[in-house]
């Protein structure tokens, strides 16, 4: 599964945020992901007291060796 991760910091006091998305687009570029995140802070998703610090794309493979509960 592939997720973005929009990251933000509080550079008075250190704190983060995250915005995590599920499946983001394959034809993504770092001009339109730091356009996203300017978006997030100015319709106050994300607090005018944070900046951009980074965004990633990470991806992860799961082994269930077994699920007993379904």
């Amino acid at each position: 599964m592939k997720r973005l991760y929009l990251e933000f910091v509080n550079q008075a006091d250190g704190k983060r945020r995250r915005v995590v998305l599920n499946e983001p687009s394959e034809d993504l570029d770092a001009t339109s992901v730091e356009a996203a995140m300017d978006q997030l802070i100015a319709l106050h998703v994300v607090s005018s007291n944070y900046v951009k610090d980074r965004a990633a794309i990470v991806e992860t493979n799961t082994n269930e060796f077994f699920d007993l509960i379904q």
